[in-house]
C-alpha cells in the first residue's frame, strides 16, 4: 500500500492521512474550535510532501478561490448534518439515513474543493511565478506550509506545534 506522500491525488492523500491515528480528531478540533478549513490544512501538508513551498500570495489566492465553495456548500451541509444529529440523535433510522446522505453530499463537496485546489496547484506549477520547490535536501516533513496557513489563521503556536509533531510522527511511520 502506498504511503500518503506517494499518492498523487490530493483526495487520496487526504483519505490516507486522515485515517491515521489522531489526525481526524486533531483536524476536527481545529475546524470546530478555530474555524480552520481542514481541506486547506491537508492541501498544505500534501504540497510539502510533494516538495512544494507555499508562499503567502499563493496561500491567499487558494483561500480566495475556495472560500465561496466552502461557504456556500461544504459548511451548510456540515451544519445541517450536525444540527440533525443534535436535534434527533441517531436513534431514528429514517432520520439517520437522511443524515448519512447529507454526510455523503458533504464529502462530495469537500472532494470537489480538493479537486479545485489540486487543479490550482497544477496551474501554478506551469507558471514561471508559480510554486517553488522546497530547499534541496529537505526530505523530512517540517510543516512549513502548514505553519504558514495556521499562523495566518491565528492558531496558537502550541496547537500548531502539536499538529506538526503529530503529522511528523504519522508521516514518518507510514
Amino acid at each position: 500500500m502506498p504511503t500518503p506522500a506517494q499518492l498523487d491525488s490530493l483526495w487520496d492523500f487526504s483519505l490516507a492521512l486522515y485515517a491515521q491515528p489522531d489526525i481526524a480528531d486533531t483536524c476536527l478540533r481545529l475546524q470546530d474550535e478555530q474555524g480552520i478549513n481542514v481541506n486547506l490544512l491537508l492541501w498544505c501538508v500534501w504540497l510539502e510532501c510533494k516538495g512544494l513551498a507555499l508562499d503567502d500570495a499563493h496561500l491567499h489566492e487558494a483561500q480566495r478561490r475556495t472560500r465561496g465553495w466552502d461557504h456556500h456548500y461544504v459548511v451548510p451541509l456540515r451544519h445541517l448534518r450536525k444540527r440533525m444529529k443534535a436535534e434527533f440523535g441517531i436513534q431514528n433510522e429514517v432520520i439517520e439515513g437522511v443524515r448519512k446522505h447529507i454526510k455523503q453530499a458533504e464529502l462530495a463537496a469537500e472532494q470537489q474543493l480538493q479537486m479545485q485546489l489540486q487543479d490550482l496547484t497544477q496551474q501554478w506549477l506551469q507558471q514561471p511565478n508559480g510554486l517553488k520547490p522546497m530547499a534541496i535536501g529537505n526530505t523530512q516533513f517540517e510543516g512549513r506550509n502548514l505553519r504558514r496557513y495556521l499562523d495566518d489563521a491565528g492558531v496558537k503556536r502550541g496547537a500548531i506545534d502539536s499538529l506538526v509533531q503529530c503529522l511528523t510522527g504519522v508521516l514518518r511511520s507510514i
